[in-house]
């Protein structure tokens, strides 16, 4: 009988699937616990004094799983589970017998005594549950009968449904195409004069549209009606008669016209005599109708050179002229143009590279609201800088469907901010250790950051199955958590990740752009 090992192996490389129930993993029809322990000797044990160690079937098994992840990350993850980790040096050779490119590795121990495997617990089908002794109940001639008769009267159901058919196809060739319009169209409109009832709109609930309706038309006032429509409060027709007795005269050829213009000249009211402004009738002003501006009415400046009308504007007005000059020197001067000050938000992410979120990939979060792990990105040859340009789509404020692009700044190297910078950073992703931020203004005496997160808003991206840091379940942080697998949630968080933001900028920042 085969061990633990040699079964992960066959099924590893054969591709079968290998289930986990409970506290067992099943190959097929034998089953192991998950902590029996494999001939699989860890790196440097039982060297020396120290006893042999071995590698037990469930971190095995784990190992396979996450294959693709980095080190550092397979060994968060597992410590996450609980799950024994398998260590960097054992990790190459160890693979290459599991996927069965070596046939045997020399941290194989085979002078040990292996444990045997059990017969795998076979999982009971729901009928068979009510059932202590496992036998399939037979049928009974009743349950036979019973399904012939429901099949006999839905043979019967589409029968009749079929001669239904047959009835209306031969009335329809019985009607010609104008009477069967003619009839669709009567319907139509009997339809659009007819009320729906409270029972078709509220499917029989009439109790609760009732309620409804008597609220809503007891807070109804009736702005225009038939009547106040025709009604007209800018014109009053005195002479309407003699309009009409006009119309009807000049339809019959009779030729009376000439009464409306008689009685319209008669009614009309002169217009009022009109005393503003008229450039052709200046003569009519006299220097006592220009006030205290002692206005000379009567002069001109034909044939006057330049020099002597400002001369003579200075000696007829010397008062004015003074009082003038007294006027504009109480006038403050504007103060000059500050520096203008940037409305772009900025981002800080943290400059550690073994971090979920880092410069590589938080364009894409933040844009394409979809996580791409850094080894992925990696491989794509992407290169990693240290301040960029992200831009945000959301609807427009004032017109629907259209959407606007606003600009936010990223960058992993804080310290290089200038003062006034520091005022449009608006959000921090942070990553758990205090020494990110070492240097930062604002941060108390035991080096802690809780001041910082008054002015900045803090975020933590995390796999949902990983244990969060003790730092950031003692600080005030927005958590966003992302599925390692289920790429269709990022949105989610993204989305919740710029509500938040807003509302932030909103209370603390609202002269910059969001």
């Amino acid at each position: 009988m085969a061990d633990c090992l040699t079964m992960l192996r066959r099924y590893n490389t054969q591709k079968k699937e290998i289930v986990e129930r409970e506290k067992l993993i099943i190959f097929d029809q034998m089953a192991w616990p998950r902590n029996a322990k494999t001939n699989y000797l860890i790196y440097r044990t039982g060297q020396g004094v120290g006893p042999r160690e071995y590698y037990t079937l469930e971190s095995l098994l784990f190992l396979l799983k996450n294959v693709n992840l980095s080190h550092p990350m397979y060994v968060q993850r597992a410590g996450a589970q609980n799950i024994p980790v398998i260590k960097f040096p054992d990790r190459r050779g160890l693979l290459s017998y599991l996927n069965g490119e070596t046939e045997t590795s020399a941290s194989i121990d085979k002078s040990i005594h292996l444990e045997m495997g059990a017969p795998a617990p076979v999982s009971k089908r729901p009928n068979e549950e009510s059932h202590s002794e496992g036998v399939k109940k037979p049928r009974l001639a009743e349950d036979v009968l019973a399904d012939k008769q429901r099949l006999k009267e839905k043979l019967e159901g589409r029968g009749r449904g079929g001669a239904l058919t047959d009835q209306l196809r031969s009335l329809s060739e019985a009607m010609s195409i104008e009477q069967i319009a003619a009839i669709k169209a009567k319907r139509l409109a009997k339809k659009r004069a007819t009320i729906k009832t409270d029972d078709d709109m509220t499917g029989g609930d009439r109790t609760f549209l009732d309620d409804t309706t008597r609220q809503i038309m007891s807070k109804e006032r009736s702005h225009r009606s038939r009547v106040t429509a025709l009604q007209s409060s800018g014109k009053i027709f005195t002479n309407i008669f003699s309009i009409l007795q006009t119309v009807k005269a000049r339809d019959e050829g009779k030729g009376e016209a000439p009464v409306i213009q008689q009685e319209s000249q008669l009614t009309r009211k002169p217009a009022p005599p009109t005393h503003g402004y008229n450039r052709y009738g200046q003569e009519r002003f006299t220097n006592e109708d220009t006030g205290d501006f002692k206005i000379d009415t009567s002069g001109t400046y034909h044939g006057m050179t330049l020099k002597s009308m400002t001369e003579s504007v200075t000696k007829s007005a010397p008062t004015n002229h003074k009082a003038l000059t007294d006027k504009t020197q109480q006038i403050p001067p504007k103060p000059s143009r500050k520096d203008h000050r940037s409305r772009t938000p900025i981002l800080v992410v943290p400059a550690i590279s073994t971090t979920i979120i880092n410069m590589i990939n938080t364009k894409d979060f933040l844009e394409s609201f979809r996580y791409v792990s850094l080894e992925d990105k990696k491989l794509s040859g992407t290169k990693k800088v240290n301040d960029m340009i992200i831009h945000r789509k959301k609807p427009h404020p004032s017109i629907p469907g259209q959407t606007v692009s606003i600009p936010y700044r990223v960058t992993d190297q804080p310290l290089k901010l200038s003062p006034d910078e520091w005022k449009q950073v608006v959000g921090v992703f942070v990553a758990g250790p205090m020494w990110q931020f070492k240097g930062w203004p604002g941060l108390t005496g035991d080096g802690s950051p809780v001041e910082i997160f008054t002015r900045i808003k803090a975020f933590h991206v995390k796999f949902d199955e990983l244990k969060m840091d003790k730092n950031i379940q003692k600080w005030d942080i927005h958590i966003l958590p992302i599925s390692n697998s289920k790429r269709h949630l990022d949105k989610a968080s993204v989305l919740k990740f710029w509500e938040t933001l807003d509302r932030f900028i909103v209370k603390h920042n609202p002269e910059l752009r969001y």
